[in-house]
């Protein structure tokens, strides 16, 4: 089928959405709120993770044939070297031109209008100025082209003036069902067919475009040339690298879903500084499945994108919220360019069946500081340096020189290289150190030698076939030639110890990770509550009785109490929940009443309670605190004290985060994030590697993790459901003993746009 009715097909697929969320919207006042938020969701989600929502690129990133409009010969003219460019390093498609002026540039006819063409390319480099973009987009539409690059800034990135340029634009696009890369971007390069839609100055100087299997997409047209640069000069390149811009129409995610299915592409390497869609972001990141996805995130000194009255606001900042995506998802996350492009080479060159599915490391040296310094890297970036097996070791004393050190870091001495009778034993000692249980990756690091480098290089090829183990080496001033023996081989060099090591620690992290969970098995709970939420498009104040009707009716187990207004009643409420007693001065002007002086705890008996009561009326009057009520509510037997949060992501949705509660919450920084909603095996295994909770299993008796976890994942189940577009839930502490668990203190920021900016604030006890 021809690329240029791709447009119109996917006019029609939207158009048939549109009519099913009508149809819908037509008839949704005969069902509850709660089925009707339920329906919506389902639909988006199931559409979203749909193959239509991403389009058909092959136009913009395989072209048959190419128009470029403004080159010339002029120096420094973006068009013209992209042509110079094509041509140099061989790009076989057609290109034709257009120039209002020359008939002839870079040898090439050209034509004075796009109208002339003689016949549609299938991608057109628009080589203008900003002010004549929109109507050059719509000749291209007319002339039957349907997919272009911009290049010129001054769009988003700008002024005001700016962003309304590039609305004009892209409403242009999409009037005429025209596919627009950029604005203000460097562009593509396919480095496979020489195609170059790009000015990437570094490929001016260079004689060679070299091809490779890793995707390189970036928001940063800087970092990607740099990256491609850097890689050219190891001798390897890119297959297909992409600078995405201001993404006024593709994204990221639709670059990652196009390379994901690129059966010439093994590896996806991205710089993101920001998400559009994290649905269809994390869509993409599931068609790759089977691709490593590696991220360098931008931002990550971001402030959080959440209330800042809750706790859940510093924990849960915009890069803790990217980590916890990135870990559910697989994906690898890097923290420099250095990086990016190590694990990269790393993968490109390797059997990805044979990654590290552990932590263990085997450092095998020749010297023994080098070993040790390694080792310490090891422990800085999360990874083991475990002893070898009794059985392993039993194996190898027979097999190396008898000052050779085999505890691990594995010391073979130069000896096993000066002399034949331990150099022939090398690869059976490289295969009984890697079949030992304990070992993930056999890292072997070699310094300066002169003397058997190409035999060295064979036995490493001969390892990594004969492992099912990660074969990791790195070698500082390698023999020429090895570096290219190895990769040929499917293994890659690395020139630095310590690159290595935090290369390898990257990808174990992820191999670490169980295999893909079955279908998640959910709590079954009720979403009535969602039918007996107050209003708060009016504004109305919410009382901290509603907030525990709706947690109940939710099913999410709170302490008994109830606010009292009155004095004269405070004894009478008080024996009906029953001493020991908290009280609490509640009002909405404060968040965290601990630090205002707006909490009691302990309180025995009614003549503990009356002063009590009269102590937080004085407190609030002298911090002309208006009270609302006390909060008398039941003490709960000692236990640990965990902060549960909600909260919806700007980009990803709905999350929840668990850590260490209570008044320390902040300066324990013990917390982990998730997307909801989990079910209980879910719940469980994020909470694992919580502190609060090895803490727990040594102090408290017959405490149960799996207590914690049905809690949270009922929790997440709420938030998932949370009718909010803006808001924080967040219940601190939780309480967690043998007896199970339980919400103590509570809170909720709602701050939608739809509520007129006002913003309600409920305490929940």
């Amino acid at each position: 089928m021809p690329t240029r009715y791709i447009p119109y097909i996917e006019t029609f697929q939207n158009t048939i959405k549109t009519f099913l969320i009508v149809s819908f919207l037509a008839v949704k006042s005969s069902k509850s709120r709660s089925e009707t938020g339920m329906f919506i969701r389902k639909l988006f989600m199931t559409e979203c993770q749909s193959s239509a929502d991403f389009p058909n690129l092959t136009p913009l990133l395989r072209p048959q044939s190419i128009v470029v409009i403004g080159a010339s010969e002029q120096p420094g003219n973006l068009g013209g070297v992209a042509v110079s460019l094509m041509q140099k390093f061989g790009y076989t498609g057609k290109i034709s031109l257009v120039h209002p002026k020359r008939s002839v540039v870079h040898g090439l006819p050209c034509v004075t209008s796009v109208s002339d063409l003689a016949e549609p390319a299938d991608m057109a480099i628009i080589a203008v100025g900003a002010q004549l973009v929109e109507g050059i987009v719509r000749q291209c539409a007319e002339a039957g082209i349907r997919y272009g690059i911009v290049w010129a800034g001054g769009y988003s990135e700008t002024d005001a003036a700016g962003v309304a340029l590039q609305e004009a634009l892209l409403e242009t696009c999409r009037e005429t069902g025209f596919t627009l890369v950029g604005p203000n971007c460097i562009g593509i390069i396919n480095a496979r067919s020489a195609m170059v839609a790009s000015f990437a100055s570094f490929l001016v100087e260079s004689d060679v475009l070299i091809p490779g299997d890793i995707a390189m997409i970036s928001q940063s047209g800087g970092l990607a040339t740099m990256a491609q640069a850097l890689v050219q000069l190891k001798g390897v390149g890119f297959g297909l690298t992409v600078s995405s811009g201001n993404e006024a129409m593709l994204t990221v995610a639709d670059y990652i879903h196009a390379a994901a299915v690129d059966d010439e592409i093994k590896v996806i390497a991205t710089y993101i500084e920001g998400i559009r869609d994290g649905e269809k972001f994390t869509a993409a990141i599931e068609r790759a499945a089977g691709k490593p996805v590696i991220v360098l995130k931008g931002g990550r000194s971001s402030a959080s994108v959440q209330a800042a009255a809750a706790h859940t606001g510093a924990l849960a900042g915009e890069h803790r919220v990217w980590e916890a995506i990135a870990k559910e998802l697989g994906i690898i996350s890097v923290t420099s360019l250095e990086e990016l492009i190590d694990v990269s080479l790393y993968l490109s060159a390797t059997d990805l069946t044979r990654l590290p599915k552990g932590a263990g490391v085997a450092i095998v040296t020749f010297g023994g500081g080098s070993g040790v310094l390694s080792a310490d890297l090891c422990a800085d970036h999360g990874l083991d340096v475990p002893a070898l097996q009794p059985e392993t070791l039993a194996r190898l004393a027979p097999l190396v020189p008898p000052i050779a050190a085999i505890r691990n870091p594995i010391d073979l001495t130069p000896q096993t290289f000066n002399q034949e009778q331990w150099f022939s034993h090398f690869p059976e000692v490289l295969e009984i150190i890697a079949s030992d249980p304990g070992i993930h990756t056999v890292f072997c690091q070699f310094g300066p030698m002169a003397q058997r480098g190409a035999e060295t290089a064979k036995v490493i090829s001969q390892l990594r076939t004969r492992t099912s183990k990660a074969v990791l080496i790195a070698w500082p001033l390698a023999p020429g030639g090895v570096p290219e023996i190895l990769r040929r081989e499917g293994v890659y060099c690395f020139e630095e110890y310590e690159r290595a090591i935090a290369a390898i620690s990257k990808i174990a992290k992820v191999g670490e990770a169980a295999p893909a969970a079955p279908e998640k098995s959910m709590q079954s709970i009720s979403f009535d509550w969602l039918n007996h939420l107050p209003s708060l498009e009016d504004g109305a104040v919410i009382s901290e009785n509603q907030c525990h009707s709706i947690l109940s009716q939710a099913g999410v187990r709170t302490a008994r109490g109830q606010l009292v207004r009155s004095k004269d009643k405070v004894c009478k409420i008080a024996r009906e929940i029953g001493f020991p007693l908290a009280a609490k001065g509640i009002s909405g002007a404060v968040t965290h009443r601990a630090a205002a002086g707006l909490l009691v705890l302990g309180i025995q008996n009614e003549e503990e309670l009356v002063a009590a009561y009269g102590q937080l009326s004085a407190q609030a009057a002298s911090n002309d605190v208006l009270l609302d009520g006390v909060y008398l509510q039941e003490m709960i037997a000692e236990g640990m004290e965990v902060i549960v949060s909600g909260f919806r992501d700007p980009v990803f949705g709905p999350m929840i985060s668990c850590g260490s509660g209570g008044n320390l919450t902040e300066m324990m920084d013990d917390v982990v994030l998730a997307r909801t909603p989990l079910d209980v095996a879910s719940a469980q295994k994020l909470l694992e590697p919580l502190r609060i909770v090895a803490a727990a299993k040594k102090l408290i008796p017959d405490v149960e993790l799996s207590d914690l976890a049905q809690f949270v994942a009922h929790f997440s189940q709420v938030v998932h459901e949370a009718p909010w577009q803006r808001f924080v839930l967040e219940i601190n502490p939780v309480k967690w003993n043998g007896s199970g668990v339980v919400a103590i203190d509570g809170l909720l920021i709602v701050d939608d746009a739809d509520v007129a900016g006002k913003k309600q604030s409920l305490e929940l006890g």
